[in-house]
């Protein structure tokens, strides 16, 4: 026989349910319940492992293998964060959104604050630097040429007692910028014609390279191909306490040329995590950065104690004074880029004679 429900019994079934649908709903919805995976993207062996796991637990540090990789999935991918090197603000600016968080570039050296570090504008950057380096000259058991370096700076690349023995960075634009500096001019001059020297200079340089590498150079260093080179700090200051052969300096002679590493918004990223921005510039986080050759664009006085502990100090940090004069190459025009491409051809133009005439 069929059960029927009374009056009641069908309004209190019907309570129950609405109470079951509610509490579901409320499950769905609780407060505690993990969001949306973030992502920020890093290139292989750039990411600092200890101050990325502060990262807050909705996000995740994924690296890719290559810069132009890490560029190709800002453009296809949902990404709220990047560490990218500043100069490739320029062709990633399209995929940007205005970084914000103003309060947290006032603390930042006035160095940190160029265009060039920033992008975007003055009012709206695409960029917020967490890390700068320089370069630096690094000798393999050649103490004399180390003393040297302290007195000539760059213009030791043009030592004839150094032929063959270089490994230089595969990039005209800086090789031609410390080639200026060796003579006394910014590294940001535009009109190259005018530099009295330069293009002897630069064909000098060019001719004592041994090879031309960005990514290897200290692999090469290290395993006896060229006794010196020349290379972006926060890659020297980790082989020079694993490798004793290895010395390195920065010249005095010029004011430091600095590399940037910093983060950026993708269109579709999140808000940014504050409190672990922040986190950089303290404590066991500060400590490790430093110990990896990253140093935060701040005062001396804001890195310490840390930063004296460190035995690349002077390294990581050239002083508030030096960082004061500071330059950081400024994004090419069409005409100055024209101008460093025609003087580094006709360097390599008497190179590869001098190479064809020595064979």
């Amino acid at each position: 026989m069929a059960q029927s429900l009374t009056r009641r019994q069908l309004l209190t079934t019907i309570g129950v349910g609405a109470g079951a649908t509610a509490a579901l709903g409320l499950w769905r919805t609780r407060p505690w319940e993990p969001g949306p995976t973030r992502r920020l993207l890093y290139v292989e062996g750039q990411g600092p492992k200890a101050w990325l796991q502060q990262l807050p637990q909705a996000w995740s540090p994924q690296s890719r293998p290559t810069m132009e990789r890490l560029a190709a999935d800002l453009q296809i991918g949902a990404i709220d964060l990047a560490m990218v090197g500043a100069a490739w603000l320029p062709q990633l600016e399209p995929r940007l959104q205005p970084f914000g968080s103003p309060e947290l570039l006032e603390p930042l050296l006035k160095a940190a604050r160029n265009p060039a570090v920033l992008g975007g504008s003055a009012t709206a950057p695409m960029a917020f630097p967490w890390a700068f380096d320089s370069w630096v000259m690094v000798f393999r058991n050649r103490p004399a040429w180390l003393e040297r370096s302290r007195r000539e700076g760059w213009s030791l690349l043009a030592a004839a007692e150094l032929q063959d023995e270089w490994i230089l960075p595969a990039s005209p634009r800086v090789v031609t910028a410390l080639a200026l500096q060796s003579l006394g001019h910014s590294p940001n001059t535009t009109d190259l014609s005018r530099v009295p020297g330069l293009a002897a200079r630069l064909a000098t340089v060019v001719r004592r390279a041994r090879a031309f590498d960005s990514r290897h150079a200290l692999t090469r260093l290290v395993n006896g191909y060229g006794s010196a080179a020349v290379a972006p700090s926060w890659t020297v200051i980790p082989q020079l306490l694993r490798d004793q052969r290895l010395v390195a300096v920065r010249p005095a002679t010029s004011p430091p040329l600095l590399n940037w590493q910093v983060l950026v918004r993708p269109r579709r990223g999140g808000p940014v995590p504050e409190p672990w921005l922040q986190a950089g510039a303290k404590g066991a986080t500060l400590n490790a950065l430093l110990q990896l050759g990253f140093c935060p664009p701040l005062p001396m006085a804001a890195l310490q104690p840390q930063l004296a502990r460190q035995p690349s100090a002077t390294l990581l940090h050239p002083g508030d004074g030096p960082m004061a004069q500071a330059e950081t190459l400024q994004p090419l025009t069409p005409e100055h880029q024209a101008g460093v491409q025609q003087v580094w051809d006709v360097a390599m133009g008497e190179r590869l004679r001098a190479t064809g005439a020595g064979g």
